[in-house]
């Protein structure tokens, strides 16, 4: 872990990379022996564009990364930090016309992958109106929750059916609304690069015996990006126990209903919405770009066919 954390500061803070270190940059994302590693590494470039200046470079890095990894999740990361930097960079990229050919060339070598990603990009944006939603909803079910099964808690669920499967359709936003306290402890505090580290089942070895059985029982029972399973842990036992009879319960069984279990989700995207939510090492917000997302170049390249516009503009709206 402490390696791969290494990598993400070294591309994340360096300000001129090193042919060296380019070098390097194309062995992490390659060597399917660390896929942390490449992952942590293409992480790290996508900080270093979101939260600084622009870069030819980086951006090129992400395009390699895409195209030499056959890691899955390096492929992932890639494709999300070219969509968000693309987003916020658009004005410079209109004039760049060679690069936005390779770029489009990239973008359309798996369009499925790409609209995925950014239609997740665009819905984890939208969670910020669901935390007043969700404010006001719980003040209406949470005093019913003594008389789940009765026709008047049932009847404030039917009221809301439309808003509950926004927030099915959500479900790992919902988590943030569940672990953002959670985040405040000294594993996210003390460096940026835990925000964005891929889980690794042998965390579950570092807490007690006791509790084992107890975080991996609310792992298999609720998706969860990688950050919140890291914030997991950092729950006290008596808080996870209340949360797994909350998801155990008839409420739960409700958003099954509306399709939870056949969410497509972007646990990585939600992971960069967390840091740029909730960290303490940065103050911007380049999610907020996704209000301006269809006067964007991305919006152009990715955006294809008229099924692709409906569903896009549906989030958006």
């Amino acid at each position: 872990m402490n390696k791969s954390c290494d990598i993400f500061d070294l591309y994340r803070e360096t300000v001129a990379l090193s042919d060296e270190d380019t070098a390097d940059f194309l062995v992490y994302v390659q060597d399917a022996i660390s896929p942390i590693d490449g992952a942590m590494a293409v992480s790290g470039v996508t900080l270093s564009l979101l939260e600084g200046q622009w870069s030819t470079e980086r951006i090129l890095l992400l395009t390699n990364a895409y195209t030499l990894a056959s890691c899955d999740m390096i492929r992932e990361r890639a494709v999300v930090g070219l969509l968000m930097s693309m987003m916020r960079y658009s004005a410079i990229l209109r004039e760049k016309y060679d690069l936005l050919d390779k770029l489009q060339e990239i973008l359309t070598d798996d369009p499925e992958l790409c609209f995925t990603a950014l239609c997740n990009i665009a819905r984890t944006a939208q969670v910020k109106q669901l935390e007043k939603f969700n404010q006001e909803l719980t003040k209406e079910i949470m005093p019913l929750m003594s008389k789940v099964g009765s026709d008047e808690f049932y009847d404030v669920i039917r009221k809301h059916q439309s808003d509950m499967e926004r927030i099915a359709r959500m479900h790992l936003d919902q988590n943030f609304l569940i672990f953002r306290g959670t985040y405040q402890t000294p594993f996210f505090r003390e460096r940026a690069a835990h925000w964005l580290l891929p889980w690794d089942d042998n965390q579950l070895q570092n807490v007690h015996e006791d509790e084992r059985e107890q975080l991996q029982g609310l792992l298999d029972l609720w998706p969860m990006c990688d950050s919140d399973k890291y914030a997991l842990i950092g729950m006290s036992s008596m808080i996870r126990n209340t949360l797994k009879e909350q998801l155990q319960g008839d409420l739960l069984a409700q958003m099954d209903s509306l399709g939870h279990a056949d969410i497509v989700t972007n646990g990585y995207v939600q992971q960069l919405y967390r840091y740029f939510r909730l960290s303490s090492f940065t103050q911007s917000t380049p999610f907020d770009l996704v209000n301006y997302l269809r006067d964007t170049i991305v919006y152009r390249l990715v955006v294809v066919g008229e099924r692709a516009k409906h569903v896009i503009n549906e989030i958006l709206n």
